[in-house]
């Protein structure tokens, strides 16, 4: 029985204490202040990089040909670079063939990302060719600007090494830099 005292004697203080913050306040009294939410601001448009400008360069002393992707504002941060046999030199949304000079290729991807203005002019070189200042690379040719898929096909004057070596992708602010072997 005491037990039960016990319980009913903690639930009277609480009920009433609910009771007593739920009276609203009267004149002279405390007043508390609704809080709304604040207004939810304006969605942010991601900005899309575009490219901007293609370079190449030989790095001897890292047996290397880079190859740089010049983007504004940003470089885009999802990139891939690989080598591919000459069957998967496609270009996107068509599907039709690309011709690449040389004896391996390089496919350059880039996602979120354009090639174009808003009034749907290239905005970077669709092909550089002839390349003079490398060891390796021949050619450096567009494979698609495409629902926000940019991809770039680069034709090496050597054969790909084997699957172990890849060529790599290093971001720089406003680029991208893909360093290809050479031999």
């Amino acid at each position: 029985m005491r037990k039960a005292h016990g319980i009913s004697g903690a639930i009277v203080p609480l009920v009433l204490g609910l009771l007593f913050m739920a009276v609203p306040a009267r004149a002279g009294g405390p007043t508390v202040t609704p809080v709304t939410p604040a207004s939810p601001a304006a969605p942010v448009t991601p900005v899309t990089p575009v490219l901007t400008g293609i370079s190449a360069a030989q790095a001897a002393s890292a047996r290397a040909d880079l190859v740089r992707f010049h983007f504004q504002p940003a470089a885009p941060s999802e990139v891939t670079a690989r080598y591919v046999p000459i069957s998967d030199l496609i270009q996107d949304g068509s599907g039709l063939p690309v011709a690449v000079r040389g004896r391996s290729f390089v496919k350059v991807v880039f996602h979120n990302a354009a090639a174009h203005d808003e009034q749907g002019r290239a905005t970077a070189p669709r092909n550089l060719f002839p390349i003079r200042v490398t060891t390796n690379v021949v050619q450096v040719r567009s494979g698609g600007d495409f629902e926000g898929v940019v991809t770039y096909f680069v034709g090496l004057r050597q054969s790909a090494p084997g699957p172990q070596v890849q060529p790599t992708v290093q971001h720089t602010g406003t680029s991208v830099i893909v360093a290809i072997p050479t031999r």
